[in-house]
């Protein structure tokens, strides 16, 4: 996520392959890690920064009768625009489980931490971090639909985000992914506002642990909330007005065991 001076909660489809854990059947516990790089990180339809590698892990286990998940997420700003933009660090928990044969349902929360601005226990004060819990829907049907609910506790900040995706095999280890994702934005206090997205994205594995993608996505907004980032840090004179609409790339590799 990112810090909602200006920043408002989670990644609404900034496009990024799945990191899926790559047990075998007979364990109960699997880790996975990926590394990510984007033209722009993107963020419930608001512009956190522009060019950034973004790192993860997580280690998955089904031994709680559902699927308990942990793990760690970082987005680390890149270029000499970089220093305009704060890093990102992400600390999170999820629970997954079925409710019966068609509908699963998660329920999890997320640490979003700014090292620029504090410690990692500076909750809710100088802007180094805050915490949100969520829960949500999933639906065994076409297209795969979801629905999801956050809460920031710090910034009051009340999120609902749809979604929906499909993958299109392509060979025996290549695939075409598609996905959209949709969600209106509350703040006590401040400005609402909606935001939708399209991605597509192009994967390959490489076996059954390690695949790797490319993908582009578009985004839109109800307010000026996307940012031009190619701008010269010495000149901030050349930073454009912010606007509702951008198309931003991204890669990836991800890996499990």
């Amino acid at each position: 996520m990112k810090n909602f001076a200006l920043k408002l909660a989670l990644p609404l489809l900034a496009l990024g392959y799945s990191s899926h854990a790559f047990a075998g059947d007979d364990s109960n516990i699997s880790v996975s890690v990926s590394v990510d790089y984007v033209s722009e990180y993107v963020f419930r339809g608001i512009t956190l920064a522009g060019s950034a590698f973004q790192p993860g892990a997580e280690i998955s286990t089904s031994a709680f009768g559902g699927n308990f998940t942990a793990g760690v997420w970082a987005s680390v700003a890149s270029g000499e625009e970089s220093i305009a933009f704060a890093d990102e660090i992400d600390f999170y928990v999820d629970y997954g489980f079925d409710l019966n044969e068609k509908i699963s349902a998660n329920v999890g929360a997320t640490l979003y931490h700014y090292p620029q601005s504090g410690g990692l226990f500076d909750i809710g004060s100088n802007d180094a971090g805050t915490v949100e819990i969520y829960g949500g829907l999933g639906f065994d049907a076409p297209l795969a639909p979801s629905v999801t609910a956050f809460y920031d506790l710090n910034l009051k900040a009340f999120t609902l985000e749809g979604g929906a995706e499909h993958s299109f095999p392509l060979g025996e280890k290549t695939s075409f992914d598609v996905g959209a994702a949709a969600g209106l934005v509350t703040v006590d206090g401040a400005g609402d506002y909606q935001y939708g997205s399209l991605s597509g994205a192009l994967s390959y594995g490489f076996n059954d642990n390690t695949a790797v993608y490319v993908g582009i996505n578009a985004g839109l907004s109800s307010q000026n909330t996307f940012l031009d980032t190619n701008f010269d840090i010495t000149n901030l004179a050349t930073v454009s007005a912010p606007g509702k609409s951008s198309v931003w790339f991204g890669v990836g590799i991800s890996s499990g065991f």
